[in-house]
C-alpha cells in the first residue's frame, strides 16, 4: 500500500510511494475515551489472572484517515457538512533514529496545533485513533524497545486524549517487540488495538509477514481488529470494487486460520476494510460506484468498520487522473466518499 501523505502545513505537497505487499518483519496517561457514545460496538472486556476486569473502547465504525498536519482540511466543515465526527490521525513517526513520538516525523507530539485540530474533532462529539507507521519515515515500532515503545504508544494516546491506536505496519519490525508492548499496553489502560496490513492480491490475502505478525499478537493473547489495505494490488478482471471485496474475503479466511476459535460472524466483526479514494499509486481507481460495491458487502458480512485515505483527498479539486495527496484524480463532489463512508456507521 501506499499512502498519500502531507509532509507539513508549510511543506509543499509529498507523494508516498510503495507496494501493496511491501510489509516486511523481522525477528520495538491522560483523558480516554471510553466512555464516549459514538461508537456503535459494545465495548468488549478482558481479564486476567493479575489484574481486573479492563473495558476496551468500542468500535469506531467509520473513521477516515486524515494527515493531521497538513492544514488542507477543516474537521469542523466535515462534521458540518457530512455528520463524520471520528477520525484516525496520521500519522504519528519516531524523531529520526530515536524513539520520540511526533506528529510525521517532524513536529512534537504536544503541538499546539495539531492540538487545536484534535480539539475541533472533540468540540464535534467525535472520537480520535492514533495512527503510527504509514509508508514512509522511521517507525517507533523500528528503534524503540518494548517498555519504550509502551511508553511512546502511550505519550501519543495521552496527548490525542484518546485510547484507541492503529498500528500500520508496512516495514521492518521486530515481531516480539511489536506483539509484547501491545499486549502491554493494552494490559495497562485497556487500549483499543487495529493493526493495519497491506493486502497481497485478490486470492492471497496478507503477505506472510503479516500473518506472522498476527499470529505472535494472537498469542499473547490482545484483543485486536485487523484492517485490511484494499489499495494497490493487482487486480482480476470483473471491476476494482469486486477486487477489493475478494482481497478483503481474503484476509478474513487468513484470519480464521489464526483465530480459529471465532465464529463467521466474529471474524468479520474483527475485520476492517480501508480503500485509497480516486488514483491509487498501483491497481484500480477507486471511483464512488466501487466505494458502494466495497460498502454494500461489507455491510452484508457483517464487517466491523471501515476507513479511506484520505479526507484530504475527498474532493474533485483534480480531475486528470493524477496521483495527489490533497485531491482524488477524479470527478467527484466534495466529500463524496466522505458521506458514502459515514453512512456505513447509521
Amino acid at each position: 500500500m501506499a499512502f498519500l501523505r502531507l509532509a507539513s502545513v508549510s511543506a509543499t505537497a509529498l507523494l508516498l510511494l510503495g507496494g501493496g505487499s511491501g510489509l516486511l518483519l523481522g525477528g520495538c496517561s491522560g483523558d480516554d475515551d471510553t466512555s464516549d457514545t459514538s461508537a456503535t460496538t459494545a465495548p468488549t472486556t478482558s481479564t486476567s489472572a493479575s489484574a481486573a476486569a479492563i473495558t476496551i473502547p468500542a468500535t469506531l465504525k467509520s473513521a477516515p484517515y486524515i494527515d493531521i498536519l497538513s492544514g488542507t482540511v477543516d474537521v469542523s466543515d466535515v462534521a458540518t457538512k457530512t455528520g463524520q465526527k471520528d477520525f484516525a490521525l496520521a500519522f504519528v513517526l519516531a524523531d529520526s533514529t530515536a524513539c520520540t513520538p511526533t506528529w510525521g516525523g517532524t513536529t512534537a507530539i504536544g503541538d499546539s496545533k495539531v492540538a487545536a485540530e484534535i480539539d475541533k474533532i472533540d468540540a464535534a462529539g467525535g472520537s480520535s485513533i492514533v495512527a503510527t507507521g504509514g509508508a514512509t519515515g522511521t517507525y517507533l515500532e523500528s528503534v524503540c524497545s518494548k517498555d519504550q515503545l509502551v511508553t511512546a504508544y502511550e505519550a501519543a494516546l495521552d496527548a490525542a486524549g484518546s485510547n484507541r491506536l492503529d498500528v500500520d505496519i508496512e516495514q521492518s519490525v521486530t515481531v516480539e517487540t511489536v506483539a509484547g508492548a501491545l499486549a502491554a499496553l493494552q494490559k495497562a489502560r485497556g487500549t483499543a488495538i487495529t493493526l493495519t496490513l497491506p493486502v497481497a492480491g485478490t486470492t492471497q490475502g496478507l503477505a506472510d509477514a503479516g500473518i506472522e505478525l498476527l499470529k505472535a499478537v494472537e498469542d499473547t493473547g490482545v484483543q485486536v481488529t485487523v484492517n485490511a489495505m484494499t489499495m494497490n494490488f493487482d487486480a482480476a478482471g470483473g471491476g476494482w470494487g469486486l477486487a477489493m471485496t475478494l482481497a478483503a474475503a481474503a484476509v478474513k479466511a487468513d484470519l480464521a486460520s489464526i483465530w480459529t476459535d471465532k465464529t463467521d460472524t466474529e471474524l468479520y466483526a474483527m475485520l476492517g476494510v480501508t480503500p485509497m479514494i480516486g488514483v491509487n499509486n498501483t491497481g484500480g481507481t477507486t471511483k464512488t460506484a466501487d466505494a458502494k460495491y466495497l460498502l454494500d458487502w461489507a455491510t452484508g458480512k457483517g464487517v466491523g468498520f471501515v476507513r479511506f485515505w484520505s479526507v484530504n483527498r475527498d474532493n474533485g479539486n483534480c480531475t486528470d487522473g493524477s496521483v495527489a495527496a490533497d485531491c482524488s484524480g477524479i470527478s467527484q463532489t466534495e466529500y463524496q466518499f466522505t458521506d458514502q463512508f459515514h453512512a456505513f456507521a447509521d
